[in-house]
């Protein structure tokens, strides 16, 4: 089930992952993801070789015009499409309800397929691209170089696990913030116009869950750090709890953080 980790264009290490990984939070053009990845040379041979493979997968694709300040338009940039990581996820999803003895275990449908590209492409979700992020918990085999990892899917697999099981946690407790009539077009609009639903009795909860989750998992700087990027404007809580169901194990079970959000959810007697 991991082939896309091991083999092929996105396998662990590969030139082909960094620069899949480094075109997921900003167009680049080839000189720019040759500076960036052979420190500041420009070697665009291995370059150009590895962008027409992914554009041949479809991983990559070229954009005809980029809108921005300072860009240059004479030059062609590309940017990474979704499609392994949804491609990833739609598979571990259907290869978990296949081994799963459990009746209600559910596929990916294609309205939470559609959901996701909204939250992969949100700016709330591409933080975690930033170097800052990287520095605070990179996946211990997915080792970072400046502004790419050489292991995307199995990191961004880890991600999605930590932030949908935390979803799930508190929509096990009825204590998650979107509703099922909710439409959602943008999620950054989304979750800055509905803050309104989170009142002082709520965040002073969610506060102490915090706080106490971060005291259950050891109070680790890193670990802190990890969980403060999760609730950035609440983010993670407005999630949906149906599809937290299915995301919260698709790769390895994320059992430390579920637990440790469980208790701290316990603790207020919710």
């Amino acid at each position: 089930m991991d082939e896309i980790i091991t083999t092929g264009l996105l396998k662990e290490g590969s030139l082909s992952a960094r620069i899949y990984f480094s075109l997921l939070a900003e167009p680049k053009t080839q000189s720019q993801l040759s500076r960036e990845i052979y420190d500041g040379k420009v070697q665009l041979d291995n370059i150009n070789k590895n962008i027409k493979d992914l554009i041949n997968e479809g991983y990559v694709e070229k954009l005809d015009k980029l809108f921005g300040k300072g860009q240059n338009y004479n030059q062609n940039y590309y940017q990474s499409t979704l499609k392994p990581l949804l491609e990833y996820i739609t598979n571990k999803v259907k290869w978990r309800k296949k081994t799963s003895k459990s009746t209600k275990k559910e596929e990916i449908t294609s309205a939470d397929l559609a959901y996701l590209k909204i939250l992969f492409n949100s700016n709330w979700f591409k933080r975690f691209y930033s170097q800052g992020y990287l520095n605070l918990d990179l996946e211990a085999s997915g080792k970072s170089n400046k502004r790419y990892c050489s292991c995307p899917i199995r990191l961004l697999a880890r991600l999605i696990e930590e932030i949908f099981v935390i979803a799930e946690m508190f929509g096990n407790y009825d204590f998650i913030l979107l509703n099922k009539n909710d439409k959602i077009d943008n999620f950054d609009t989304f979750i800055l116009s509905n803050q309104n639903r989170i009142d002082n009795t709520k965040r002073k909860i969610i506060k102490k869950v915090i706080n106490d989750a971060k005291d259950n998992l050891g109070s680790y700087p890193r670990t802190d750090s990890t969980i403060d990027y999760y609730f950035k404007d609440y983010g993670v809580l407005f999630l949906p709890f149906d599809l937290s169901k299915k995301l919260s194990s698709i790769g390895r079970v994320p059992l430390t953080v579920a637990l440790a959000f469980d208790n701290a959810l316990k603790y207020q007697g919710l």
